[in-house]
């Protein structure tokens, strides 16, 4: 899908340029340069074809068996099951419990959590950046991106939200590492803007079937590799942003990070098979990148399982609050009432978050945590060394078993340990 550009580094200054025919052999490398996709239509085979449909088909299922009034409610969770999968691709594996915390002292509390809690929460906020993008009318811009960038990386990094301008790539290990030694180096910095300009216009105007258009641009993405780092959080965050913007039947977040992370060896493989030198028009290119179409769209058809088994878990939660309610004394409190259905997307909070989504008094808010609390729908925890929190703890324990799910196989994929094996039953 592109051509080789040689380059020299100069390990000295740490940078890169075009090769003079006195620089050492040694000093030189290949950039891939991807060709520009704004314009280009891939040709599929029938295979790829079918596994795109069946996937549409899913998705199509999953929509009418869950309209938005079943999915709303267990949208928090769904989000946060995306986040921590897009974040165990890269090797870091969040804990439910250190990211529910560090969101309560954020924004409870608006206490600054510790850096390493702080860092586990960042792809979240990113997600949401790129979910607050996906809800505007107006064209996404290379600024957009850039943005959902510098939400994962935070301000304290100085190259947050910034295209790159020097050299990065992949590989090659991490003494005197050097993109001669490296398995994967991507274009040089200088034609790294219009290539991004040229991806984004393919995002606004791209015509194709929503799920190849995601698979192209996502592809072109991380071959462009535009930021020094966090190209795949902020790539997967970019797929979301493409596919609540399309014409898609989606009635949640779609948590496909979750199946990538499953097939972590395949998904790499794939985009690495993108990566091959030929003519913008040549045959070769449509076939690099069918294998990742084609897993894509099985990946969308595993996440639309997903999101259902999460989404009826929450509703299954929901049914035992009000029944918990219902059976005692405290279904005279119709605060506490009315609270239970803020717990599904505010599962920590404290008397004035409470009072807040209540539109009621601080007094009323706490009263209704203790009736919940008394019924076992609540628990109190700590967010910090003095906050108290109040936690719907069957959602968090549901959150948990979501991180925990990309170390097995969905249910359908034929296996003997599915996602029922993890999510709590004993509500």
């Amino acid at each position: 899908m592109g051509r080789l550009a040689a380059r020299h580094w100069d390990a000295e200054s740490f940078s890169s340029r075009l090769p003079t025919q006195h620089d050492d052999p040694g000093s030189i490398f290949q950039a891939f340069v991807p060709h520009p996709i704004a314009d280009w239509n891939p040709e599929l085979d029938g295979l790829t074809v079918e596994r795109v449909a069946s996937a549409e088909d899913d998705l199509r299922n999953l929509a009418a068996r869950c309209e938005p009034s079943i999915a709303t409610p267990a949208e928090w969770l769904v989000r946060r099951a995306e986040s921590a999968a897009s974040s165990t691709i890269e090797g870091v594996h969040p804990s439910a419990r250190r990211l529910a915390r560090a969101e309560a002292q954020l924004s409870l509390f608006g206490e600054q959590p510790k850096q390493s809690d702080l860092e586990a929460l960042r792809n979240i906020i990113a997600f949401e950046r790129a979910m607050s993008i996906a809800s505007q009318d107006d064209p996404i811009t290379v600024e957009d991106v850039s943005s959902i960038h510098y939400a994962l990386m935070g301000e304290d990094d100085p190259t947050a939200g910034k295209i790159r301008t020097r050299q990065n790539w992949i590989g090659g290990g991490r003494l005197r590492s050097a993109p001669t030694k490296a398995v994967y180096v991507p274009p040089p910095p200088e034609v790294v803007p219009e290539m991004m300009g040229d991806l984004v216009a393919r995002v606004n105007h791209g015509q194709g079937h929503p799920l190849v258009e995601m698979a192209i641009v996502h592809a072109q993405f991380e071959m462009i590799h535009p930021f020094g780092d966090g190209n795949g959080r902020t790539g997967r965050a970019l797929i979301q942003v493409m596919l609540q913007r399309s014409r898609m039947p989606t009635p949640s977040t779609l948590p496909i990070s979750s199946s990538l992370a499953l097939r972590k060896g395949e998904y790499m493989e794939a985009l690495g098979e993108a990566s091959v030198v030929c003519a913008p028009d040549a045959p070769a290119r449509s076939h690099a990148v069918r294998q990742w179409i084609a897993l894509a769209a099985d990946a969308m058809s595993d996440a639309a399982f997903y999101a259902e088994r999460l989404i009826k878990q929450v509703a299954r939660v929901q049914a035992d609050w009000h029944q918990r309610l219902h059976d005692t004394s405290a279904k005279k409190s119709t605060a506490a009432i009315r609270l239970l259905d803020h717990l599904p997307s505010h599962p920590v909070l404290n008397a004035e978050k409470a009072a807040g989504l209540l539109g009621s008094s601080w007094r009323t808010g706490a009263r209704s945590l203790t009736a919940l609390e008394q019924v076992g729908v609540l628990v109190q925890r700590s967010a910090g060394k003095r906050n108290r929190v109040y936690e719907a703890e069957a959602i968090t324990r549901a959150f948990a078993a979501a991180i925990q799910s990309h170390h097995v196989q969905f249910e359908h994929d034929g296996l003997s340990v599915g996602l029922d094996d993890l999510l709590p039953t004993d509500i």
